[in-house]
């Protein structure tokens, strides 16, 4: 080890001195050298401008739902117990579909949530279609040969389908029974769009589509035409403001009259008489032709185009109190719910009965059946169906 032991320690103290001269020199020399700290505040820039782009592309793309999350259309736009319902070139419209569209126009409009239901079970529904489109039991859609054929929707708010039918101004009619059944037809494309009540849960319903031979004839064709030739004999009204839960009464030659119309009268007469604010039906199993209603408290039946018998609903009970105490002529009470005015001239008379559960009283005007001669009060006054 001896060997690597220096004989003699060099004097290092000018080496020292040069190298202490050589930094200061290069340090002087460097502060005077233009400086291009421009290029780090550019750097810096580019980089925040590209941080603060990534976190508003973050931002956005968390609150743009995935195609996945996205709601359907009938989601977005459709009230299912609210179709939007017009009428254009004699074809009915619910949100947008008509019969005779495919089933991609329908999924256009209502999406791809539905279900096909099986041949088997559209034929438990009274249908034919090939295919069934189900949107969660809220409206199917019934095709036959590729084409709509007819349309139901299951769920239709109340206040909704009544102001549907108040404000179409195209031709209207009710099937009056038990529960009303309104329709809308297009005497143009024969299609009829059907408002009613299930019997089942008293849902209402709406159901597009084709009228059937029967309904053609009878509903909506003819109910169509009567109207027509109504209007075609331009009956102008002379009295609109007519109380009918006090309906005038006056007896003439042994003829009834309510607001100047009789038995026997034509429908432009009651039109003249009561205005034209009327709703044109049917009444099955009343034995007329056709009614005409107003406002759902007076109906008047028609048989072979002549007045045949008027139903007067919530008629002001302290109002005939009066009446028949001061009526002149045949009358008696039957029981505490029913009273009688009878003309023994024309045969024509009127019943007053309370109904139940809410006490209203109707009156009902027209000729007497067979049971009204049974009564022990008509003992003695002949029988005109007798003689």
């Amino acid at each position: 080890m001896d060997k690597f032991i220096p004989t003699e320690v060099k004097d290092v103290t000018e080496s020292k001195k040069r190298v202490m001269r050589n930094v200061v020199d290069e340090i002087q020399n460097r502060s005077k050298r233009p400086k291009h700290n421009w290029r780090y505040v550019v750097i810096a820039a580019v980089v925040t401008m590209s941080a603060m782009l990534f976190v508003l592309n973050e931002v956005l793309t968390d609150n743009e739902p995935s195609v996945a999350d996205q709601p359907s259309p009938a989601e977005i736009d459709i009230d299912l117990s609210k179709p939007i319902f017009f009428e254009e070139q004699g074809l009915f419209y619910l949100d947008g579909i008509t019969l005779g569209d495919s089933e991609s126009k329908v999924i256009e409009v209502f999406g791809e949530n539905f279900t096909i239901v099986q041949e088997d079970d559209s034929e438990e529904d009274g249908s034919e279609a090939d295919v069934v489109m189900n949107y969660d039991g809220q409206v199917k859609f019934y095709f036959i040969n590729n084409k709509l054929d007819s349309i139901a929707f299951m769920n239709i708010d109340e206040d909704y389908v009544d102001k549907l039918f108040n404000d179409f101004d195209g031709f209207k009619f009710i099937d009056f029974g038990i529960y009303d059944d309104r329709f809308f037809y297009s005497n143009d494309s024969n299609q009829i769009l059907k408002a009613s009540t299930q019997p089942i849960d008293g849902n209402f319903s709406l159901t597009l589509s084709y009228a059937e031979p029967h309904w053609e004839e009878k509903a909506g064709k003819y109910l169509f035409m009567t109207q027509q030739n109504i209007k075609n004999q331009n009956p102008s009204s002379t009295n609109v403001n007519v109380d009918l839960a006090k309906p005038a009464f006056t007896k003439e030659e042994g003829y009834l009259y309510f607001h100047g119309v009789t038995l026997g009268d034509s429908p432009s007469k009651i039109i003249e008489r009561l205005g034209e604010n009327y709703i044109i039906g049917q009444a099955d199993g009343s034995g007329s032709d056709f009614v005409i209603n107003y406002d759902g408290l007076a109906s008047f039946n028609f048989y072979n185009d002549k007045l045949d018998s008027i139903v007067l609903i919530k008629v002001d009970k302290d109002y005939f109190d009066e009446l028949f105490t001061h009526y002149e002529g045949l009358k008696f009470i039957e029981d505490k719910y029913n009273r009688y005015i009878y003309s023994d001239e024309t045969f024509q008379m009127i019943k007053a009965t309370t109904q139940t559960p809410n006490n209203d009283l109707y009156l009902y005007i027209g000729y007497p059946g067979p049971e009204f001669w049974e009564n022990p009060e008509m003992k003695g006054i002949p029988n005109p169906w007798e003689q």
